[in-house]
């Protein structure tokens, strides 16, 4: 046998692709919007990351229904893809949209990492404190602020419960639900912490884990939520545009999940994969609208551990997040009104109006008892009916007789460029 002929019968070496290879590729192939990106950036490897321009989240709004791969606008048009909307830190809303599987896919990286670090499973009982409505009834009565419907979940709309009498209803309500752990925000966490202290009450005894999320907790929560509830506690670091980013071991590791994301970040208009700066992340698993290198806005210190962590050998860890700390607002009788909550308002009315509230702000004028809400809307014509909604979500979430609440517009988004803080205090 000829040599040429021994070295054709040789079979070929496949080079397996990372899943981050595997999207870019992907993008560069079945989407208009990154293919064009290609061109106007001038990438001549579209699996080369580094060659990849930041998506702002000015530009995601703009043109969020023409990011959809090939296929799934029409998906989008009969209704088959899940939304999920982010009021946003920075005041502009968002929606991001996801195939059924790939939301599957995405979620799976944080569930396997439950069970990994904290042997929680799917199945367990789980309680859920948010502030989102139900439904989008706002008129409910302020009774019904628990939902059970979901197997082995109660959802508890935080925001309808006020008054102290109504927390010690809450805490006879998930004594009797019995609970193997909570997802909940820290500002939520601390409200729950001092329920139990003043009814000198305790904690079921099957709850295991805390889970937190939204804002970075503070040591002090930490210490006091240890000592009441004496189970492990992890903060989970994620978003309505990507699911999670990153979650913490019981060695206190914030490890980057590496199945759903990349996380970089833009230092001195560089992005890095290690320092700090503001948190650029890639989902791997959004087909359907793919986010490459998109900004999120957050503050964030990126490392390397030295060693291996006996509950993950992904070294990768975020050390810090900074901006996810909301400010808030306390009233002389005691009401306090966080950030979080005020950018709920906005998601909610968003959420019927189909997104015509383009960008907002609040201002808080201590000295007059002033929350002054200013949006900038897309069409003027509507700003009437949009004010009416924003009214009366806020009288559902809110309504506090001690705070006069005012809405303003602005007419120019120019206005809105200027990176201001959601709740503005003077």
């Amino acid at each position: 046998m000829k040599l040429h002929a021994i070295v054709m019968a040789m079979p070929r070496q496949v080079v397996k692709m990372t899943k981050l290879e595997q999207m870019l590729k992907y993008v560069s192939e079945h989407n208009d919007f990154y293919k064009k990106r290609i061109k106007e950036y001038g990438i001549s490897n579209p699996l080369d990351i580094t060659q990849w321009p930041v998506l702002t989240r000015e530009e995601l709004q703009e043109n969020r229904y023409n990011m959809f791969s090939d296929g799934y606008e029409s998906k989008y048009f009969f209704q088959q893809l899940h939304r999920q909307t982010s009021s946003g830190s920075s005041g502009i809303p968002i929606n991001v949209y996801w195939d059924f599987n790939n939301l599957y896919a995405s979620n799976l990286s944080l569930w396997r990492k439950r069970k990994k670090y904290y042997s929680i499973k799917p199945n367990d009982k789980y309680v859920i404190f948010n502030l989102f409505f139900f439904d989008s009834d706002i008129t409910q009565e302020e009774s019904l602020y628990y939902d059970k419907s979901i197997p082995n979940v109660m959802l508890v709309n935080i925001s309808l419960v006020h008054k102290n009498d109504k927390y010690t209803e809450l805490l006879d309500i998930i004594e009797k639900y019995q609970p193997i752990w909570l997802y909940i925000q820290p500002y939520i966490l601390s409200r729950i912490i001092d329920a139990y202290q003043e009814n000198n009450m305790s904690p079921p005894n099957t709850i295991k884990y805390i889970e937190l999320y939204g804002e970075m907790v503070t040591p002090s929560l930490i210490e006091r939520a240890s000592s009441i509830f004496k189970v492990p506690i992890a903060n989970m670091y994620g978003s309505e545009e990507m699911n999670g980013i990153a979650y913490e071991c019981q060695n206190n590791h914030l490890h980057v999940l590496e199945d759903n994301v990349l996380v970089e970040c833009l230092y001195n208009e560089n992005v890095v994969s290690f320092g700090e700066g503001e948190s650029i992340i890639t989902n791997l698993n959004n087909y359907a609208m793919p986010l490459i290198r998109y900004n999120q806005g957050d503050i964030i210190s990126i490392s390397k551990l030295k060693k291996i962590c006996n509950y993950d050998k992904n070294t990768v860890v975020i050390n810090s997040i900074k901006g996810r700390k909301y400010d808030e607002i306390e009233l002389k009788n005691g009401y306090v009104i966080n950030t979080f909550l005020l950018q709920e308002i906005i998601a909610e009315v968003n959420n019927q109006c189909n997104d015509l509230i383009s960008a907002y702000r609040y201002i808080y004028i201590k000295s007059e008892n002033i929350l002054k809400c200013i949006i900038s809307v897309k069409n003027n014509n509507w700003y009437n009916s949009v004010k009416k909604m924003i009214n009366n979500v806020y009288k559902c979430k809110i309504n506090s007789a001690e705070l006069v609440f005012q809405i303003e517009q602005e007419w120019s988004m120019h206005n809105f460029e200027k990176k201001y803080k959601i709740l503005e205090k003077i």
